[in-house]
């Protein structure tokens, strides 16, 4: 419940909206859900971005950009339509599907995703993998999602446009491992790998990103560049940077050790596949 909200603007322009979310206590509604699983005290006003042409789905010659107002569903069937021929946007399609029950993935929209930030989204923690790139609707600027998710900065000032995903070759994998009480939860430490063949030949170029270990997700560059270099998992794995909290769901050392094991799982997965 939003106990402090006084004012719900639905700007017409971009103009308006961005001068509007500089203001104190003002908050961007890319759908609203995100807000209402966890409100914000210090929220006494809303800008509804729905009149601002945001729900779109836009191809380019290597790349798809997803709407910031889609809503998860939307989005999700939009990669399964392109997923044939480009498995690294059909792996967003099935880590949507991952994300969140239907139910919820038809009014939690792209836009809500991104402000929630949650430490254990694997869809963000797949973004992550895929070096995805968001841009703003107000001004001329991108993001990398590791920058977005480490943003300190009041990240309610910026207006997402869309999130752009490379598409990549033919000859791809993602791949998904988690550990988590039940089948159906979010994981305690989950692992996404992605990889790349190069060329005709049997070489891969790798990618990995963990959550779960970190308060939000994080990559781990250093394991794939290993791992592209020499093809020693092991020595790659040598190379993740983890400093894991503890809580009731797992110690400090339980989630070092699973992060490992999951991560050993997930690219040994998508190496596979992608040759």
């Amino acid at each position: 419940m939003l106990l402090n909200l006084k004012t719900i603007e639905k700007p017409a322009t971009v103009e308006e909206a961005a001068a509007l979310v500089q203001q104190l206590g003002t908050y961007p509604l890319y759908g609203g859900a995100a807000l209402q699983r966890n409100p914000r005290p210090e929220v006494e006003a809303v800008v509804d971005l729905s009149r601002l042409g945001l729900d779109y789905v836009r191809d380019s010659e290597n790349s798809l950009r997803l709407g910031s107002m889609l809503t998860l569903e939307q989005a999700r069937r939009a990669c399964l339509e392109r997923a044939a021929q480009h498995p690294r946007i059909g792996g967003i399609a099935a880590m949507l599907k991952e994300e969140m029950p239907e139910s919820l993935r038809n009014t939690f929209t792209l836009g809500d995703l991104l402000m929630e930030r949650d430490p254990q989204s694997p869809t963000l923690t797949l973004f992550l993998a895929l070096g995805a790139i968001l841009r703003r609707i107000d001004v001329d600027l991108h993001f990398t999602m590791s920058a977005w998710l480490a943003a300190e900065q009041d990240i309610a000032r910026h207006l997402i446009a869309h999130l752009r995903v490379t598409r990549g070759p033919g000859r791809a994998a993602v791949a998904y491992e988690k550990v988590s009480r039940t089948p159906a939860d979010k994981p305690i430490v989950g692992a996404v790998a992605c990889a790349e063949a190069v060329g005709d030949s049997e070489l891969c170029r790798t990618a990995l990103a963990l959550c779960g270990v970190a308060p939000t997700p994080i990559p781990q560059p250093e394991v794939a560049r290993v791992l592209d270099e020499s093809g020693d998992l092991d020595a790659a794995l040598d190379q993740l940077e983890l400093d894991p909290p503890g809580d009731h769901w797992g110690s400090r050392d339980y989630r070092a050790e699973m992060a490992r094991v999951v991560a050993r799982r997930a690219l040994a997965r998508v190496i596979e596949e992608a040759r």
